[in-house]
């Protein structure tokens, strides 16, 4: 099979990495993670705070007789902190710090139209302690331009990058930034192709499919003979799909997913996609 390289294409060259920081221990993982991969990329990055309280008062400060204090000074103090964080990270790291009023969400999907990655924790102060994943970082995987990564282990110590493919466009892109990702942080790649079962919920894979399955053919073809790791490639049959993904994001680094897969015309973000944000107990990389 031969490749198909129409809208396959992998992160931006020499762009930088992009991570929302706002002192929460979520973004601080973030930022870590960003921060080496960064450094191991020889990539600059941007730690950004959004400071949306001027929609909301004039009051900003500072409270007179109180250096540093007031809405604007906490936001900078915050700032400093995540560029401080980054630097004791990765001491060679050519890192830079932006404080942007808005809202997070616009301001960081307009951010990423500049970045190779926008890195993000899994919710941030505002967030409610209960939910898995905020709706800031929800929002991104769904708007932003670049591949957006939600950190939840800032120093995952698997040696696999696990991309999980259903052949359609969104999973060809996410092949070549899992190949990517995994020849930057040299990482094993491995390629997981989960099916329905068989008639009578029979999930035993035969050897021919495993060698022969079109989906896997297809995601391999992407690699080229000079691109990235050596893959191992997986098919697996399970009642759910995203439970099974979910499961196999155990022994990984991180899992790599199209934002969406074959059968969801109309909408940014598939259901597969949700549920392994929601679930999975390490970091997970969007790609649109």
């Amino acid at each position: 099979m031969t490749a198909r390289t129409g809208g396959s294409a992998g992160l931006r060259q020499g762009k930088p990495v992009i991570v929302g920081y706002d002192g929460s221990d979520e973004s601080k993982r973030a930022l870590l993670w960003a921060s080496r991969y960064a450094g191991v990329a020889q990539l600059p990055l941007i730690v950004v705070h959004v400071f949306i309280w001027p929609y909301f008062t004039e009051r900003l400060g500072p409270v007179a007789g109180v250096e540093d204090s007031g809405l604007r000074g906490e936001a900078q103090r915050i700032l400093a902190e995540g560029l401080e964080l980054a630097r004791r990270s990765e001491s060679d790291l050519e890192v830079h710090d932006r404080l942007v009023t808005g809202a997070p969400t616009s301001i960081l999907t307009t951010l990423s139209d500049e970045a190779s990655l926008l890195v993000t924790g899994t919710r941030g102060l505002g967030g409610f302690s209960g939910l898995l994943i905020g709706s800031v970082s929800l929002h991104l995987v769904s708007t932003a331009s670049c591949p957006v990564v939600v950190v939840r282990d800032a120093r995952p110590t698997h040696d696999t990058v696990l991309v999980a493919v259903d052949g359609s466009p969104e999973s060809d892109r996410a092949v070549m930034v899992a190949a990517q990702l995994a020849g930057t942080l040299h990482k094993s790649l491995r390629l997981l192709h989960v099916g329905a079962p068989h008639r009578h919920g029979v999930t035993d894979v035969l050897p021919e499919e495993q060698e022969q399955d079109p989906v896997l053919e297809q995601a391999f073809a992407l690699l080229g003979e000079h691109t990235g790791p050596t893959a191992a490639r997986d098919l697996l049959r399970a009642d759910s799909v995203p439970g099974c993904i979910v499961e196999e994001t155990r022994r990984a680094a991180c899992v790599v997913l199209g934002a969406k897969g074959r059968n969801t015309l109309g909408t940014r973000l598939g259901s597969t996609v949700h549920a392994v944000l929601h679930h999975a107990d390490g970091n997970v990389v969007v790609v649109r």
